[in-house]
């Protein structure tokens, strides 16, 4: 222990830090003597460092190299993804610079620029690149190929905004459109003329939304900041800069945006919500818009609903084996009612819909209430709920059990009064789906009972509550084994000595360099057993009913992430992020 700051040296690292490079290769047998003495020649007939000689020769790869760096410990290496770049600060270094001296700026923190480069310790390219940017630089290391892949990423997206800003000039004239709008049952052509909003402004918002929807986005961010008007995209949970344009352009798309969906333009100091219905191609699709008064102007957020999507069947849900056994049972009861519950945004929809396809035929009546309607179907009667004009899910529930229905979806329960009703409706020889917020299976019982819900009808018409989380899945492009990390097996309670592989995703052009592609569902599905019914009369506590769960073979969201991440289909720090309660 160093007694001036308290700080235990650890000896392996400090006797790393001072062996030269060709030894710490040797002896972790990546190379032999024969190559290091090899390379040393080379080294000093061409005057360059060791680990380009190395890596020039093909003796060892650029990963070695970088990993034997940071077991050296004289320079900081990073793992290069162009999704931990700040493209604001990489461009004010310049793509000639960057591509010049074989750099990229990947951030500022407290007015300090991390300088990402192949040798950090060439103190004269890092003083050449402070002196520039005016600012101190952390010079750090990272592989030749990674920095050169980082610097394309940076500057081929800037051209590729300028590709987009070209796109809606040319449509200025063309007045081409894919998308309409439908406002009150009339269709409006966006390559129209607008006394409200200028012809670029229509067709900008045009293009956002058609490249949202091809890139899967299930919501547009629009925010006015303080010296641009920056438009992102949120695709699998991330979101990810897509458009970064001049502030005067934030106006005018706000108002555009509050046109289609019946807003008042006047309105800047106050949140608004609209909707409106899009047609891309020969897709309709719905557009739930909110704007809100910020410090730097009016910003929006625009959720995208895909109406017209391919549903799932209950097969296509990630579920295990067991798991889908019990979600078939719930299904085929007669009547009852089935919760599923989570968070916004977890699937919940998704789930609920997989098992009306499975209820879906000619002899049964379905009708769901939804705010709004997320999936089309056809064959079933479909309710948008509208509370601004009094239709709200208890009102709409009472009309929907005068309509002699087999099968009701209610999107969700909000109240004690919803939840009343929706109680009468499972014991009178309905079928009612619903969603509830709540964190786990056991838990949406304690909080019926919190809407003065009697214990014993909880018992009579409860079938079964899933409770549901989505992660992100692993870029299949990109996927690729991991060291284990202590921390992360401490915290899910996995053993250090366990024998099965992890991986990540190290980040690739397909997956915009966050190792991540598409997303999976995590289940914890409880189905009411005669000891659960038992239990849920008496009113005993979550922790009663979690413990029999198990007992029963419940597996919780927990186990059923740690399946997955064992299977190589998410990480397990995206396991951690969505099982970890408090």
């Amino acid at each position: 222990m160093d007694p001036r700051n308290n700080i235990v040296k650890n000896p392996a690292a400090t006797k790393a830090r001072h062996t030269p490079l060709g030894e710490l290769l040797l002896k972790a047998g990546k190379l032999s003597e024969d190559d290091l003495n090899a390379a040393l020649a080379y080294k000093k007939e061409r005057g360059m460092k060791l680990g380009q000689a190395l890596v020039e020769l093909k003796l060892v790869t650029e990963a070695i190299i970088a990993e034997a760096l940071r077991q050296q410990g004289r320079v900081h290496c990073i793992n290069l993804t162009p999704g931990i770049v700040d493209h604001e600060i990489a461009m004010e270094l310049g793509e000639e610079r960057s591509r010049q001296l074989g750099a990229v700026a990947i951030n500022r923190i407290c007015g300090v620029t991390t300088v990402v480069m192949e040798d950090p310790s060439d103190v004269y390219t890092v003083d050449e690149i402070a002196l520039f940017l005016k600012t101190p630089v952390l010079a750090v290391h990272a592989e030749p190929s990674r920095i050169g892949e980082s610097i394309d990423d940076v500057f081929n997206a800037k051209k590729s905004q300028t590709d987009v800003l070209a796109e809606i000039a040319h449509t200025v004239s063309s007045g081409e459109s894919s998308v309409q709008f439908n406002l009150g049952g009339e269709e409006e052509d966006l390559g129209a003329e607008s006394e409200d909003v200028e012809q670029p402004v229509i067709n900008m918002i045009r293009k956002v939304l058609e490249e949202g929807y091809e890139a899967r986005a299930s919501d547009i961010h629009l925010e006015a900041r303080a010296t641009a008007f920056v438009i992102r995209f949120r695709v699998d949970g991330s979101l990810y800069d897509r458009l970064m344009l001049p502030k005067g352009w934030a106006r005018p798309a706000l108002a555009r945006l509050k046109v289609i969906a019946n807003l008042d333009i006047a309105q800047r100091r106050l949140p608004q919500d609209g909707r409106t219905q899009i047609e891309i191609g020969s897709r309709k699709i719905d557009l739930r818009i909110a704007t809100t008064p910020t410090l730097t102007g009016e910003s929006a957020v625009i959720r995208i609903l895909d109406g017209g999507r391919e549903l799932r069947d209950l097969e296509s849900l990630d579920l295990d084996p067991t798991q889908l056994e019990a979600l078939k049972r719930m299904t085929d009861c007669a009547d009852g009612m089935v919760l599923a519950t989570g968070p916004t945004g977890s699937g919940k929809t998704t789930t609920l819909y997989a098992m009306l396809k499975k209820l879906h035929k000619p002899d049964t009546k379905i009708i769901t209430l939804e705010d709004p309607v997320e999936n089309q179907m056809d064959g079933i009667t479909q309710i948008n709920a509208n509370p601004k004009a009094g239709l709200t899910f208890a009102k709409g529930l009472r009309s929907i059990l005068r309509q002699d229905p087999d099968v009701v979806l209610v999107g969700e329960i909000r109240d004690e009064e919803t939840a009343e009703i929706a109680v009468q409706a499972a014991l009178t020889g309905h079928l009612v789906l619903s969603t509830l917020h709540t964190v786990g299976a056991a838990e949406t019982i304690t909080r019926l009972a919190d809407m003065n819900i009697e214990p014993y009808l909880l018992a009579d018409t409860l079938r079964g509550v899933v409770s549901q989380r989505l992660v992100r899945r692993i870029c299949p492009n990109c996927r690729t084994p991991v060291e284990p990390n202590l921390e992360l097996f401490e915290r899910l309670g996995i053993r250090a000595d366990e024998a099965a592989v992890f991986y990540e995703g190290k980040g690739c052009k397909q997956c915009h360099g966050v190792g991540y592609k598409g997303r999976c569902g995590l289940y914890e599905i409880m189905r009411m057993t005669p000891e659960m019914r038992g239990l849920v009369s008496a009113g005993k506590s979550t922790e009663d009913l979690n413990n029999s769960a198990r007992d029963a073979g419940l597996i919780t969201l927990r186990d059923d992430g740690l399946r997955k991440a064992r299977s190589g289909q998410t990480t397990l720090s995206e396991v951690l992020s969505v099982t970890t309660r408090g």
